[in-house]
Protein backbone atom coordinates (compact mmCIF):
# COMPACT_ATOMS: atom_id res chain seq x y z
CA UNK A 1 0.00 0.00 0.00
CA UNK A 2 1.13 3.70 -0.05
CA UNK A 3 4.01 4.62 1.98
CA UNK A 4 3.92 7.99 3.66
CA UNK A 5 5.52 10.48 1.61
CA UNK A 6 3.11 8.68 -0.92
CA UNK A 7 -0.09 8.77 0.50
CA UNK A 8 0.53 12.55 1.66
CA UNK A 9 1.67 13.56 -1.90
CA UNK A 10 -1.84 11.54 -3.46
CA UNK A 11 -3.72 13.62 -1.00
CA UNK A 12 -2.13 17.04 -2.16
CA UNK A 13 -2.47 16.51 -5.55
CA UNK A 14 -5.97 15.13 -5.42
CA UNK A 15 -6.93 18.19 -3.12
CA UNK A 16 -5.36 20.70 -5.49
CA UNK A 17 -7.44 19.02 -8.34
CA UNK A 18 -10.61 19.20 -6.83
CA UNK A 19 -9.64 22.87 -4.97
CA UNK A 20 -9.07 24.19 -8.45
CA UNK A 21 -11.68 22.89 -10.85
CA UNK A 22 -14.49 25.36 -11.77
CA UNK A 23 -17.85 24.58 -9.90
CA UNK A 24 -20.39 26.84 -7.87
CA UNK A 25 -17.78 27.16 -4.60
CA UNK A 26 -15.14 28.46 -6.68
CA UNK A 27 -17.12 31.05 -8.08
CA UNK A 28 -18.97 31.42 -4.74
CA UNK A 29 -15.39 32.85 -3.53
CA UNK A 30 -15.19 34.93 -6.28
CA UNK A 31 -18.74 36.20 -5.61
CA UNK A 32 -17.91 37.05 -1.72
CA UNK A 33 -14.48 38.17 -2.14
CA UNK A 34 -15.20 41.05 -4.60
CA UNK A 35 -18.75 42.18 -2.42
CA UNK A 36 -16.87 41.40 0.81
CA UNK A 37 -13.18 41.64 1.04
CA UNK A 38 -11.09 38.53 1.73
CA UNK A 39 -12.36 37.85 5.05
CA UNK A 40 -15.94 36.32 3.50
CA UNK A 41 -13.97 34.87 0.96
CA UNK A 42 -12.05 32.99 3.51
CA UNK A 43 -14.80 31.90 5.01
CA UNK A 44 -16.28 30.45 2.11
CA UNK A 45 -13.27 28.62 1.24
CA UNK A 46 -13.47 26.86 4.68
CA UNK A 47 -16.89 25.48 3.42
CA UNK A 48 -15.51 22.00 3.08
CA UNK A 49 -14.45 21.16 6.79
CA UNK A 50 -17.71 21.78 7.59
CA UNK A 51 -19.78 20.45 5.01
CA UNK A 52 -18.07 17.46 3.94
CA UNK A 53 -17.83 15.99 7.70
CA UNK A 54 -21.47 15.43 6.55
CA UNK A 55 -20.82 14.20 3.09
CA UNK A 56 -18.28 11.41 4.65
CA UNK A 57 -20.60 10.38 7.30
CA UNK A 58 -23.61 9.60 5.08
CA UNK A 59 -20.98 8.44 2.08
CA UNK A 60 -19.45 5.83 4.50
CA UNK A 61 -22.10 4.94 7.15
CA UNK A 62 -25.50 6.00 5.55
CA UNK A 63 -25.33 6.72 1.96
CA UNK A 64 -25.32 2.99 0.47
CA UNK A 65 -28.79 2.14 2.60
CA UNK A 66 -30.58 5.33 0.71
CA UNK A 67 -32.92 4.91 -2.03
CA UNK A 68 -30.89 5.15 -5.89
CA UNK A 69 -32.48 8.73 -6.26
CA UNK A 70 -31.44 10.50 -3.03
CA UNK A 71 -28.14 12.29 -4.36
CA UNK A 72 -29.70 13.10 -8.01
CA UNK A 73 -32.48 14.74 -5.85
CA UNK A 74 -30.28 16.69 -3.56
CA UNK A 75 -28.67 18.09 -6.83
CA UNK A 76 -31.77 19.32 -8.51
CA UNK A 77 -32.46 20.84 -5.96
CA UNK A 78 -29.17 22.57 -4.72
CA UNK A 79 -29.40 23.59 -8.10
CA UNK A 80 -31.94 25.15 -7.63
CA UNK A 81 -30.75 27.01 -4.78
CA UNK A 82 -27.21 27.81 -7.10
CA UNK A 83 -29.32 29.45 -9.59
CA UNK A 84 -31.04 31.67 -6.43
CA UNK A 85 -27.53 32.81 -5.70
CA UNK A 86 -26.96 33.78 -9.41
CA UNK A 87 -30.15 35.80 -9.25
CA UNK A 88 -29.08 37.56 -6.10
CA UNK A 89 -25.96 38.15 -7.30
CA UNK A 90 -27.18 39.65 -10.48
CA UNK A 91 -29.61 42.10 -8.64
CA UNK A 92 -26.29 43.24 -6.00
CA UNK A 93 -24.41 43.98 -9.10
CA UNK A 94 -25.49 47.42 -9.20
CA UNK A 95 -24.27 47.99 -5.59
CA UNK A 96 -21.10 49.78 -4.48
CA UNK A 97 -17.62 47.76 -3.92
CA UNK A 98 -16.03 48.54 -1.12
CA UNK A 99 -15.82 48.92 2.59
CA UNK A 100 -20.02 50.44 2.14
CA UNK A 101 -21.12 47.06 1.23
CA UNK A 102 -22.89 45.23 3.81
CA UNK A 103 -21.26 41.77 4.06
CA UNK A 104 -22.98 38.64 4.83
CA UNK A 105 -21.83 37.95 8.70
CA UNK A 106 -19.58 34.94 8.61
CA UNK A 107 -21.81 32.58 10.38
CA UNK A 108 -24.41 33.16 6.94
CA UNK A 109 -21.19 32.95 4.41
CA UNK A 110 -20.07 30.00 5.85
CA UNK A 111 -23.79 28.71 5.95
CA UNK A 112 -24.49 29.83 2.22
CA UNK A 113 -21.15 27.93 1.09
CA UNK A 114 -21.58 24.78 2.91
CA UNK A 115 -25.30 24.58 1.28
CA UNK A 116 -23.50 25.06 -2.00
CA UNK A 117 -20.47 22.36 -1.30
CA UNK A 118 -22.89 20.30 -0.01
CA UNK A 119 -25.60 20.54 -3.24
CA UNK A 120 -22.77 19.97 -5.57
CA UNK A 121 -21.99 16.21 -6.71
CA UNK A 122 -18.31 16.39 -6.51
CA UNK A 123 -17.60 15.76 -2.91
CA UNK A 124 -20.20 12.90 -2.94
CA UNK A 125 -18.58 11.39 -5.99
CA UNK A 126 -15.38 12.14 -4.78
CA UNK A 127 -15.83 10.36 -0.84
CA UNK A 128 -17.89 7.60 -2.67
CA UNK A 129 -16.53 6.39 -5.23
CA UNK A 130 -12.15 7.49 -5.03
CA UNK A 131 -10.84 8.72 -2.12
CA UNK A 132 -13.64 6.54 0.77
CA UNK A 133 -12.60 3.43 -0.40
CA UNK A 134 -8.86 4.55 -0.74
CA UNK A 135 -8.69 6.34 2.94
CA UNK A 136 -10.57 3.15 4.03
CA UNK A 137 -8.19 0.47 2.26
CA UNK A 138 -5.06 2.73 3.72
CA UNK A 139 -6.46 2.83 7.50
CA UNK A 140 -6.60 -1.14 7.17
CA UNK A 141 -2.76 -1.28 6.61
CA UNK A 142 -1.57 1.80 8.61
CA UNK A 143 -4.32 4.72 10.54
CA UNK A 144 -1.85 7.26 10.41
CA UNK A 145 -1.11 7.11 6.44
CA UNK A 146 -4.49 7.23 5.80
CA UNK A 147 -4.64 10.70 8.33
CA UNK A 148 -1.93 12.00 5.81
CA UNK A 149 -3.58 11.10 2.65
CA UNK A 150 -6.91 12.84 4.30
CA UNK A 151 -4.96 16.06 6.02
CA UNK A 152 -3.17 16.48 2.37
CA UNK A 153 -6.23 16.30 0.41
CA UNK A 154 -8.12 19.29 2.67
CA UNK A 155 -4.85 21.12 3.10
CA UNK A 156 -4.60 22.13 -0.80
CA UNK A 157 -8.18 21.75 -1.38
CA UNK A 158 -8.90 24.43 0.70
CA UNK A 159 -5.64 26.22 0.71
CA UNK A 160 -6.22 26.76 -3.07
CA UNK A 161 -9.66 28.39 -2.43
CA UNK A 162 -7.87 30.66 0.05
CA UNK A 163 -5.07 31.96 -2.06
CA UNK A 164 -7.76 32.52 -4.66
CA UNK A 165 -9.52 34.83 -2.14
CA UNK A 166 -6.61 36.59 -1.49
CA UNK A 167 -5.87 37.15 -5.09
CA UNK A 168 -9.36 38.35 -5.80
CA UNK A 169 -8.70 40.51 -2.89
CA UNK A 170 -5.75 42.13 -3.82
CA UNK A 171 -7.62 43.63 -7.68
CA UNK A 172 -10.43 44.19 -5.35
CA UNK A 173 -10.04 47.73 -5.25
CA UNK A 174 -9.43 48.88 -8.61
CA UNK A 175 -12.50 47.05 -9.75
CA UNK A 176 -14.81 49.76 -9.98
CA UNK A 177 -17.77 51.13 -11.63
CA UNK A 178 -18.57 49.50 -15.01
CA UNK A 179 -16.18 46.92 -14.64
CA UNK A 180 -17.37 45.67 -11.53
CA UNK A 181 -20.98 45.27 -12.53
CA UNK A 182 -19.80 43.07 -15.76
CA UNK A 183 -16.99 40.40 -13.17
CA UNK A 184 -20.40 40.24 -11.04
CA UNK A 185 -23.44 39.80 -13.72
CA UNK A 186 -20.39 37.41 -15.21
CA UNK A 187 -20.22 35.06 -12.22
CA UNK A 188 -23.82 35.57 -11.96
CA UNK A 189 -24.36 34.25 -15.42
CA UNK A 190 -21.47 31.50 -14.53
CA UNK A 191 -23.74 30.26 -11.50
CA UNK A 192 -26.91 30.44 -13.11
CA UNK A 193 -25.03 27.92 -15.86
CA UNK A 194 -23.67 26.10 -13.23
CA UNK A 195 -27.09 25.62 -11.42
CA UNK A 196 -28.71 24.71 -14.68
CA UNK A 197 -26.07 22.12 -15.19
CA UNK A 198 -26.11 20.48 -11.95
CA UNK A 199 -30.04 20.18 -12.42
CA UNK A 200 -29.53 18.59 -15.32
CA UNK A 201 -27.30 16.42 -14.45
CA UNK A 202 -29.33 15.33 -11.54
CA UNK A 203 -32.01 15.02 -13.37
CA UNK A 204 -30.81 12.57 -15.71
CA UNK A 205 -29.64 10.35 -12.98
CA UNK A 206 -32.94 10.50 -11.20
CA UNK A 207 -34.81 9.40 -14.59
CA UNK A 208 -32.27 6.43 -14.51
CA UNK A 209 -32.91 5.93 -10.50
CA UNK A 210 -36.42 5.74 -10.68
CA UNK A 211 -37.13 4.54 -13.97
Amino acid sequence: MLAGVDSLVLGLAMGLAAGISPGPLLVLVIVQTLRAGWRAGVVTALAPLVGDAIVVGLTLVVLSRLPGWTLPMIGVLGGGYVIWIAWETWRGATGPIGDDVEPLSSGAALRRAVVVNLSSPHPWLTWGTVLGPLVLATAEDELGLAVLLVAGFYLTLIGSKVVLALVVARGRRVITGGVYRWVMRGSALLLAGLGVLLIWESAARLADAVG
